[in-house]
């Protein structure tokens, strides 16, 4: 019997360490990818130099075509330097291969603001609104967040184009 209490005295010093750990508010370092190019393609897309990111992320999605990160980014880096034919071939492909891709529903409905086409912006965000109703909490390397950030982005986005946000709040 008394091993028995030993065991369950170590198992819950064992579970108890790693959630102090998780919960220490300290960012873990986050790796570099093991693909260079993808690597190399995000630090740039970061560095908000498209041409490079664009560059090193067609090698990707060469490479990977199921890669919808790698398209979402490429979309954005193409609409960034006024390629809307290509940036929309992109998010519409990172779409295809995750069609609940958050930030490429939401840079999609960006670009058709930016070229007027506000019906198929309201479109998108109406798209984006029942993604993000499933979304209650969601964690990334800035910690938790309530809600869907790419909804109230598109949201900003409608404003800033004077054009009326087509759901109700």
């Amino acid at each position: 019997m008394w091993r028995l209490w030993l065991l369950c005295g170590a198992m819950i010093t064992l579970v108890a360490t790693p959630a102090q750990a998780i919960m220490s508010g300290a960012e873990s370092p986050r790796a570099r990818s093991s693909d260079s190019d993808y690597a190399d393609g995000r630090e740039a897309f970061l560095r908000k130099d498209w041409h490079a990111a664009i560059e090193s992320l067609l090698k990707v999605v060469a490479r990977r075509p199921h890669h919808d990160n790698a398209h979402n980014m490429l979309g954005f880096a193409f609409r960034k330097i006024g390629d809307y034919e290509r940036a929309f071939y992109h998010y519409e492909k990172a779409l295809e291969l995750n069609p609940r891709h958050k930030q490429a529903l939401e840079y999609l409905g960006e670009g058709y603001l930016e070229l007027g086409r506000i019906e198929e912006a309201k479109a998108i965000a109406i798209r984006l609104d029942e993604v993000c109703r499933f979304i209650v909490m969601a964690f990334d390397n800035n910690g938790w967040k309530r809600g869907c950030e790419e909804r109230e982005e598109l949201k900003r986005a409608f404003a800033e184009h004077g054009v009326p946000w087509p759901l109700p709040e």
